[in-house]
């Protein structure tokens, strides 16, 4: 698989936001604010044009660059970089009125109006029209700008359009996949409740009864939506090759399948909004968002990768929009840092006066100015980045253990009839994330990584619910076993073909019973509140655990049984298994246990197979970069509890207060800790001021 490399030349880690001068048109003096206040934030480089379409072209073939061209020069001579939108995200009223055949059609049938954003018809020869004419000039008068340092493509792509120009290159997608309609029928199982094709006419892009068109629809739209961004890309590479491009990305998002998208991008972008929730569990959020950032990093091949959108303070879209405690905001931005983020960007610079978003957090509030608790913040990450400039280009240490995260194992299981749903419809990343958090609270790092990756460069890989489990795939994960590797997989593992059929011959397939040394004959999915209890041997440090929602009935076929069942009919039956695959070793896990049940099997595994391990508090995680120098390691506390931690003779640097700490040392709630960087510079930061005095801003900088 290709993989990204191009990021933007800097010498430091990107800061910015999102910036709309195009909403701001006619108001100069906040428009030379916007400049002075970014300076002072320590603001390196800002997303511009992203929904600006009509102030770029008002009216067919009318273009008014002139604000454009005013807003390039003034970053350049401040010594500012700019990513430059195109600006297909959200398409223009003109447009979308002069040919209403851009904009989507629902299951329903029907087209929805002009108005709110992502809703291109991502076939419409129209509309990729428009936007290659555009970018075409876009790229011709801005691609050798000094102040460009970056194509953001598009933003936040995804959706579905089920139109008459979509169905069609459904059909035309299905014929070059399945060659014919016996093929077709035979993959679907279409026999079932006589839903056999007998002309391509008559496939329609949605029938929940039959989840292998389900599946096929899925992988159909995200290859949609990778040619429209290719369409897109194509000007910008041929008249500024020397950019590079992106497209930002939103996480785990259900219709997108980012392995794929990854192999046309430059480099990798995301947006994250993690929810503050300054109760217990805030550290379990928190290993959410390295979640989600280890997903970033493997889609960059290891490497750096941008942080295109997060909130420097509240958002307006949860039900309840908290603000962040002190220290969290800092904490959320080295975090991504110290996972590979090369460039932390939000969403965005001035909050708008109208529309959807005006409550959106932003760095400049409503009042203007920068005589606010959020700018202040900001313009501390400002400084402590500046100060993390060693750290651009850097690569993360990698992992000795990897997760695979598979869209396409998602897809199937959210398709199929009968597996319980999760609370949130996504069994498939729940389980994923469960095994990161265990893996991480036994002290392992944890790389992502896609299932044709190189499994080979690991110690240990995690297939959680690989659920859709094509032969191929099978077949690199066993050999990765048998050559020495640890391959361990859990309930819901190989119930399917890449068509969501099941296999035949038993479960796991395919042919895994071997591999696995085990029969999975059943699956009891369990009442919300009912629980199931498991002994073993190594649960006995943890107080015994307990089995939720998913039981499967195993049976051991010459593996060895590490922990069983102790409750229901199916009391004695095995429930974790180990199997020696010639040089190396498979594990199964055939229940969701509870999270100190699945630490404790992490720990278990860890010894056995001596895997490196940095045992620390729950809730306090240490990350590094390397480079020649050595490393730049990070250390936070994702607690609101004050945490004891011994650091023995090393020297970390405090980042509230640039103290410096060694020995025994008490972290304080949302505590960043650096150590490699001698942060002297910029330290001691400014102190919070929860009841910061008001002054009333410069009339200037108001809007009239």
């Amino acid at each position: 698989m290709n993989r990204p490399s191009r990021l933007p030349s800097c010498e430091r880690v990107l800061y910015g936001a999102d910036y709309n001068p195009d909403q701001w048109l006619g108001e100069d003096a906040v428009l030379r604010e916007d400049i002075a206040l970014m300076r002072k934030a320590g603001v390196t480089s800002a997303s511009i044009g992203i929904f600006a379409w009509t102030a770029l072209e008002p009216s067919p073939g009318v273009y008014t660059f002139q604000w454009l061209d005013e807003t390039m020069e003034r970053f350049a001579k401040a010594g500012l970089s700019v990513f430059l939108a195109p600006p297909s995200a959200s398409k223009p009223m003109w447009l979308s009125e002069l040919h209403p055949e851009i904009r989507r059609v629902g299951r329903d049938g029907r087209r929805e109006p002009s108005g709110g954003r992502h809703n291109h018809c991502p076939t419409s020869p129209v509309y990729r029209a428009a936007v290659a004419r555009i970018n075409r000039e876009l790229a011709a008068r801005y691609g050798k700008h000094p102040a460009l340092a970056l194509w953001h493509v598009g933003n936040e792509l995804n959706g579905e359009c089920h139109c008459d120009l979509c169905i069609n290159a459904f059909r035309d997608w299905l014929k070059r996949r399945h060659g014919s309609l016996a093929d077709l029928n035979r993959a679907w199982w279409t026999s079932f409740w006589n839903h056999t094709f007998t002309d391509w006419s008559q496939i329609p892009s949605h029938d929940p009864s039959n989840d292998g068109l389900t599946m096929d629809w899925l992988r159909f739209v995200n290859d949609q939506h990778v040619s429209f961004l290719e369409n897109e890309m194509a000007p910008l590479r041929e008249l500024s090759p020397g950019v590079p491009r992106t497209t930002n990305f939103m996480g785990t998002n259900r219709g997108t399948n980012y392995w794929q998208w990854s192999r046309s991008l430059d480099c990798i972008s995301n947006d994250i909004y993690p929810l503050h929730d300054d109760r217990a569990d805030s550290w379990r959020k928190a290993l959410g968002s390295d979640f989600i950032h280890s997903l970033m990093r493997g889609l960059a091949g290891g490497g750096p990768w941008l942080l295109m959108e997060c909130s420097p303070s509240a958002v307006n879209w949860h039900k309840i929009n908290k603000l962040k405690r002190p220290g969290v905001h800092l904490q959320e931005v080295l975090q991504a840092v110290a996972n590979g983020a090369d460039a932390i960007h939000y969403f965005q610079w001035r909050k708008g006066l109208g529309g959807h978003e005006k409550f959106h957090g932003a760095v400049i509030d409503h009042a203007g100015g920068s005589d606010s608790r959020v700018f202040r913040e900001c313009a501390e990450v400002g400084r402590v980045l500046q100060t993390l400039a060693p750290v651009a280009g850097l690569a993360p240490e990698r992992a000795p253990v990897a997760i695979v995260y598979d869209w396409e194992a998602r897809w199937a299981l959210d398709a199929s009839a009968g597996p319980k749903k999760a609370a949130d419809g996504d069994r498939y990343t729940e389980t994923c994330l469960e095994h990161f958090r265990a893996l991480r609270c036994a002290g392992l790092e944890v790389d992502l990584i896609s299932a044709d990756a190189d499994f080979s460069a690991y110690r240990v890989v995690v297939t959680p619910a690989l659920y859709a489990l094509p032969a191929t795939t099978a077949r690199r994960l066993s050999a990765f076993a048998a050559a020495g590797g640890g391959w361990v997989a859990t309930y819901l593992t190989g119930y399917v073909d890449e068509h969501n059929r099941c296999w035949r011959g038993g479960f796991p397939g395919p042919e895994l019973r071997a591999v696995f040394g085990l029969w999975n004959e059943e699956v009891d999915y369990l009442f919300d509140d009912e629980k199931v209890r498991v002994e073993g041997a190594l649960f006995d440090s943890a107080g015994g655990t307990f089995a939720t929602d998913i039981v499967e009935r195993l049976h051991a076929e010459g593996a060895e049984t590490l922990a069983t069942v102790a409750s229901e009919f199916y009391a004695g039956s095995p429930v974790l298994l180990r199997n020696n695959w010639e040089l190396g070793d498979t594990f199964y896990l055939g229940a969701r246990l509870a999270e100190e049940g699945c630490i404790a099997f992490y720990e278990y595994l860890a010894g056995e197979l001596d895997l490196p391990r940095l045992v620390l508090p729950r809730g306090v995680v240490r990350k590094s970069r390397v480079g020649a120098d050595g490393p730049i390691e990070f250390l936070f506390n994702y607690t609101r509890e004050e945490v004891a931690v011994d650091l023995g003779e090393e020297r970390f640097h405090r980042l509230a207060d640039g103290q410096t700490c060694r020995g025994k040392t008490t972290l304080r709630p949302y505590d960043s800790l650096l150590k490699g960087v001698l942060p002297a510079c910029v330290f001691p930061l400014a102190p919070h001021d929860p009841h910061p005095t008001r002054h009333e801003p410069q009339a200037s900088a108001l809007p009239r």
